[in-house]
């Protein structure tokens, strides 16, 4: 691509998108341009690689629009991303990618406001409170809710619980675990990873806390 062709693209889609957004444009391997906003930063460098995870990096694989959010384990914080191709000539060039802080405003009413989640059992919906899920896990796309009563199925994933969970009862540990801190009752160093957390539930479960987690886990804890 072209960079004298970069700040068109960038004053285009800065005229149709909110000054909250931030902006990022790239080849088909790595980032060419970033325009960062108020609202949110994804410290993005121009020659930075395109990583996994990130909705550039899907729009360039699958030559399609993709719109998305993206966990907190990607660049440190949650977002929203729309990722469009660049095809120019019939050729492939790269992406543009709008990236908003948390959820799109179109978005919002979709997730709910009240303190509880809704657990799928085989015969039945139950609500449970925030304060009775004792961790949430994902495993092949589907997210289970652990509590005392057992674990059910629940239509969120971890992306969006980010943005649902309030973070004083819940932290992020690992890239498919959440924690609910008021049922922790061991926190034990591990080899495999950083920490190994023992919950207060019947099966003593252990929940790891994984590298990229370990320092914001610490702060929020305060250890």
């Amino acid at each position: 691509m072209e960079l004298t062709s970069v700040p068109v693209i960038v004053q285009a889609f800065s005229e149709m998108l909110p000054q909250r957004v931030s902006i990022a444009i790239t080849d088909q391997s790595k980032y060419i341009y970033y325009q960062p906003s108020e609202s949110i930063d994804l410290k993005i460098k121009p020659g930075d690689l395109l990583r996994q995870g990130t909705v550039s990096l899907q729009a360039l694989t699958e030559r399609k629009k993709v719109a998305q959010y993206v966990d907190r384990d990607v660049f440190g914080v949650p977002y929203y991303g729309m990722s469009i191709p660049l095809v120019m000539r019939g050729e492939l060039e790269g992406c543009v990618t709008a990236i908003f802080p948390k959820i799109m405003p179109w978005e919002e009413v979709k997730l709910p406001k009240h303190r509880f989640l809704i657990g799928k059992a085989e015969d039945r919906w139950v609500p449970f409170s925030f304060e009775q899920i004792a961790y949430i896990s994902a495993d092949e796309k589907k997210t289970w809710l652990h509590t005392k009563d057992g674990q059910y199925r629940n239509k969120y994933s971890l992306a969006e619980l980010d943005l649902i969970l309030p973070q004083d009862q819940f932290v992020r540990c690992h890239r498919s675990f959440f924690v609910n801190v008021n049922e922790i009752a061991e926190i034990q160093p591990d080899f495999h990873s950083t920490f190994m957390l023992v919950m207060k539930d019947n099966a003593q479960s252990r929940i790891p806390v994984s590298q990229t987690y370990a320092s914001q886990f610490r702060a929020r804890l305060g250890f």
